[in-house]
């Protein structure tokens, strides 16, 4: 794991509506907590690669949820737990909050077969990183990610943060992005990796449309965020909230 170098600061504040100075601030405060990056480091060494697939601005996220001080955040993809553990430190610092994750575990298929920067060692379960203090706040879900992010939809009264971080179609993304929508109120923020390099996806730019925003990209990566500035119609009508 290589520690993240020059952290896009205006990408923060754009997200989070807040001053330069705060995302700075914020953005310092991640980069200083060794205890973490350590802890992840020695768990990827111990399994044999030094880097397993993962969101390139794990500092960039946890600034995002220091600042947004998030009640529920939907995180979709998990792999070791990197953007997991930095989310879910966020929310220690803030005090409050759950992190929700979504993860359909990947193994290499044969012995001996090169293993795909998101497979997971032998012997081990999506989100093996995570430190076991951050654990408390975190509720892990495995499976496909069509049936468990619309059942979090139906649980959850809000949505505060969601980051989608697996490959997509445009076809899925537009069916969760719909299901999440009503629970994202304004200041919710979505943020959703392309891949390097990659362009915005039609989805996030239809999503931000509607929800009066525009998806802006963090510097040198394909990844996008936006901020909502309205608020959709309401709750689905018989919708469940069982947890506030």
């Amino acid at each position: 794991m290589e520690a993240e170098r020059d952290p896009d600061a205006a990408w923060v504040a754009t997200l989070t509506d807040r001053p330069r100075a705060a995302a700075e601030a914020a953005l310092a405060e991640a980069a200083a907590d060794r205890r973490l990056f350590g802890h992840i480091a020695r768990q990827h060494r111990s399994a044999g690669r030094r880097g397993y697939i993962e969101i390139d601005a794990p500092l960039e996220l946890h600034a995002i949820a220091r600042l947004l001080r998030p009640r529920h955040v939907i995180e979709v993809g998990v792999s070791s737990g990197v953007s997991s553990a930095y989310l879910l430190a966020a929310l220690a610092r803030n005090g409050a909050g759950e992190l929700h994750s979504v993860d359909l575990p990947s193994h290499p298929r044969r012995p001996g077969d090169p293993d795909p920067s998101w497979a997971l060692p032998p012997g081990r379960s999506s989100g093996w990183a995570v430190p076991p203090r951050l654990l408390p706040a975190w509720d892990l879900r495995l499976g496909d990610k069509a049936d468990v992010v619309p059942r979090l939809a139906r649980e959850l009264r809000q949505v505060d943060l969601v980051v989608y971080d697996v490959p997509h179609n445009e076809a899925d993304l537009v069916r969760e992005f719909t299901a999440l929508d009503p629970r994202m109120p304004a200041g919710g923020v979505a943020i959703v990796d392309h891949g390097p390099n990659g362009e915005l996806c039609a989805a996030l730019r239809g999503w931000a449309r509607r929800r009066s925003s525009t998806a802006t990209g963090r510097r040198g990566l394909g990844l996008y965020g936006m901020r909502a500035a309205s608020r959709p119609g309401g709750p689905r009508p018989g919708a469940p909230r069982s947890r506030a």
